[in-house]
């Protein structure tokens, strides 16, 4: 999708769109509903602005903040003059770094947070925007770096907000909570390297060190997702990946991100992505051509 800063566009359906960008969005139209690989972020800083997604509308005042996953349909609907912080990050960009895969996969489709002056991690998300902007603005010799560290403190916050809020909801003492999340992690970075393979529940909870009972219920309670829906994440993560790639057959985009059959995968896919493998290849496939014309 084209972006507009001060005049400049930016094609997020490249073939190698850029790790990150930030810019000043005053553009007075909308943009109908899209998809990119990268996760974006707005704030409004002056004026008002609509997200929809399916049929959620979501209305940004000045100081909300709004992230939208990657892979996730939206639209933007222009309600007022004024101007918005847009930052598009592509998960590479500091997805290499440990556990951020585990944290890219627990994050939300939607995360909305309005303004608040008393929540610490609203105040914290906010700085760390603020602080991002003005490095870009600045264009400093060491801008690509400090915004990348900045997006890792943002995105980690994240997960330790998760954890925290897993923790406030057992009475068990901090340094059995801090097992517990080494634990996950552990099982998380294995599945993570393994997700190829058959894995079985009980596999991956021997590796943790915990029956397949108690595993069971504290991955579940950490990552707010099961076991398998954590797998199948992943190989769907995969998947999205490999079907960008028109040469390849479906049938071996399912054997290569970890599925067993065929019925499998489009079961599994159809369940994650609500569409079929080839539906969201084709839905790509339209929406990267209505954009050329456009362009």
């Amino acid at each position: 999708m084209k972006k507009v800063e001060h005049g400049k566009t930016f094609d997020r359906n490249a073939a190698n769109p850029p790790a990150f960008e930030i810019f000043h969005n005053t553009v007075t139209e909308g943009y109908p509903k899209h998809w990119h690989t990268a996760i974006e972020i707005i704030m409004p800083t002056r004026g008002e602005y609509e997200v929809v997604v399916g049929k959620d509308s979501y209305n940004l005042k000045e100081g909300d903040i709004i992230m939208i996953n990657s892979g996730v349909v939206h639209g933007m609907r222009f309600v007022s003059q004024g101007e918005r912080i847009v930052m598009l990050v592509e998960p590479g960009c500091v997805e290499n770094q440990e556990e951020m895969e585990t944290i890219f996969l627990r994050l939300p489709a939607i995360y909305f947070k309005k303004e608040d002056e008393e929540d610490p991690f609203y105040l914290f998300l906010r700085s760390q925007i603020l602080e991002m902007v003005r490095e870009y603005d600045n264009e400093s010799a060491v801008m690509t770096h400090r915004i990348c560290t900045g997006l890792k403190e943002l995105f980690s916050e994240f997960g330790r907000k998760g954890f925290s809020d897993a923790n406030a909801q057992n009475t068990f003492g901090a340094m059995k909570q801090q097992e517990y999340i080494e634990a996950v992690l552990s099982a998380c970075r294995y599945i993570n390297v393994h997700y190829m393979e058959n894995l079985s529940l009980e596999e991956v909870a021997a590796v943790s060190g915990f029956s397949k009972f108690h595993f069971t219920r504290i991955f579940k309670q950490y990552m707010n997702m099961t076991f398998y829906e954590y797998l199948n994440s992943k190989r769907v993560k995969r998947a999205e990946e490999l079907l960008y790639d028109k040469k390849m057959s479906i049938t071996d985009v399912a054997m290569n991100s970890g599925f067993s059959s065929l019925s499998a995968f489009n079961r599994t896919f159809k369940t994650v992505k609500a569409c079929s493998p080839s539906d969201y290849r084709r839905q790509r496939e339209s929406m990267v051509q209505a954009l050329l014309m456009q362009g």
